[in-house]
């Protein structure tokens, strides 16, 4: 699954846009209300948020797979990168084979650096904006993660990744793209005391070439 855009609210957007272009150094563009920001081979929106509007997105970039320590070295001097409780920045998902690191945006969104090593794109120089090659993963907190699970995979053909359905945290998708089903109000990882709440977004994905999008409070799922 490819996540070809992914449209989020953001009250700041000056603030976003000082962020993706001068500490991520993407391409990020601010007009009318809308912030786009060219992440790698995904369309990245922020579009204005309502005034009363309360709460963070999680999304990861993926970065390639031999590269995490270098971008985490290239992050450290323009962000604070997240801990567990251990006091760990950095981390290892042997499940999924796979390394990451997490920080913040100005609007408080929790990101990920992620390096999957099932994927064959390994590069030879040091890590840096170049290395951001799409947006991996979206966060979609339900109160029912089972239903929603089924009815992802159902109408998408996706599968569950790498687990069994679980009603508290359930990924569904592949190395490409995921989209991340914690329960309403878990925690966002790692010890962020950032709860997940179902939140304004549009996110466009491809699927084996048919296009689809989830939008909404409750989330929809359409073909585009």
């Amino acid at each position: 699954m490819n996540i070809t855009r992914l449209e989020l609210a953001a009250r700041d957007l000056q603030a976003q846009k000082e962020f993706y272009a001068n500490v991520l150094g993407l391409p990020a563009h601010l007009s009318g209300g809308k912030l786009e920001v060219k992440a790698g081979r995904t369309d990245l929106i922020f579009t204005q948020a309502e005034a009363d509007f309360d709460g963070a997105y999680h999304f990861a970039f993926n970065i390639p797979e031999n590269q995490i320590l270098s971008a985490k070295e290239w992050l450290m001097p323009c962000t604070v990168l997240l801990k567990d409780e251990q006091g760990n920045d950095y981390f290892q998902h042997s499940g999924w084979n796979s390394e990451a690191v997490y920080f913040k945006d100005p609007a408080g969104n929790i990101l990920e650096f992620i390096a999957r090593h099932d994927l064959s794109n390994a590069v030879d120089e040091d890590f840096d904006s170049s290395g951001i090659l799409n947006v991996s993963e979206i966060g979609l907190p339900s109160e029912d993660v089972l239903g929603w699970a089924d009815e992802l995979c159902t109408r998408l053909g996706l599968s569950v990744y790498r687990q069994e359905p679980n009603e508290n945290f359930t990924p569904v998708g592949d190395n490409d793209g995921l989209f991340i089903l914690p329960a309403k109000d878990r925690i966002w990882y790692p010890n962020t005391g950032v709860p997940a709440k179902l939140l304004p977004l549009r996110v466009r994905v491809e699927v084996n070439g048919k296009g689809w999008e989830v939008r909404g409070i409750p989330y929809e799922v359409m073909p585009v």
